[in-house]
C-alpha cells in the first residue's frame, strides 16, 4: 500500500529534470506543482534557470500548472507570465483528489498514462498522480517556509520515505540534467 506513495523518479529541482529523457520514455505532457517547486511558497519570483527550462519544455510537451491553494489568483497570474494553464483548487478537487488532475489534463488534452506529474509532496502530488497512473517526480522542496498542514504532513511523509528506503523501493536521485543549448534569451 506504501507503494501507492513512491515517486518514479528524484531530482533535486525541477531544472535538473532531464526533458529529453521524458521525451524518451513517451511523456507528452507536464503538471508542475507551484509552491515548493516551481517557486517558493506564497512566491512569484520564478528563477532564470527554472523560467528557461519552463520555457524548453513547452515547445516539448503540453504543461499545465496545478496548486492545492486558497490564492487561486496568484497562481492564474503565474500562469498567465509563463504563457501556461493553471488549476488552483482548495475544494474537494484539491491533490491527491482526482478533480483537479482531471480538470489540468483536460486543459492540456493529456492522458495520465503520457503525463507526468513533478512535485514535491508525497501525500498530494505524488499520491494523486500515482492513483490516475501518471509518471511522477519528487523534486525537493524549494523552502522551508510553508502552510502549517503541510508542516505537518511532513512528519508523515518522512515515515513513508523511511519505509520505502529500508525497502529498496525508493528510486534513487537522478543527476542534472545537461544543460540545453539556449538560444538567444529573450528573457
Amino acid at each position: 500500500m506504501l507503494e501507492s506513495f513512491c515517486p518514479d523518479q528524484v531530482a533535486t529541482r525541477l531544472e535538473n529534470i532531464d526533458q529529453q529523457a521524458l521525451l524518451d520514455r513517451g511523456i507528452k505532457a507536464l503538471l508542475i506543482d507551484v509552491d515548493n517547486t516551481l517557486v517558493n511558497w506564497r512566491d512569484d519570483q520564478i528563477p532564470p534557470e527554472r523560467h528557461r527550462w519552463i520555457e524548453q519544455a513547452k515547445d516539448r510537451f503540453g504543461i499545465c500548472l496545478l496548486s492545492n491553494t486558497i490564492t487561486a489568483q496568484r497562481v492564474e497570474q503565474l500562469g498567465q507570465r509563463l504563457g501556461l494553464p493553471a488549476v488552483a483548487r482548495w475544494d474537494w478537487g484539491r491533490k491527491p483528489f482526482s478533480g483537479g488532475y482531471r480538470q489540468a489534463l483536460q486543459l492540456i488534452g493529456a492522458c495520465p498514462t503520457e503525463t507526468a506529474m513533478i512535485g514535491d509532496q508525497l501525500l498530494s502530488d505524488i499520491l494523486g498522480a500515482n492513483r490516475l497512473g501518471m509518471y511522477t517526480i519528487m523534486v525537493h522542496t524549494l523552502s522551508h517556509s510553508e502552510f502549517f498542514i503541510t508542516r505537518i504532513n511532513r512528519w508523515i511523509e518522512a515515515l513513508i520515505r523511511g519505509w520505502l528506503v529500508r525497502r529498496g523501493h525508493w528510486p534513487a536521485l537522478q543527476p542534472a540534467a545537461a544543460q540545453q543549448p539556449e538560444a538567444a534569451d529573450e528573457h
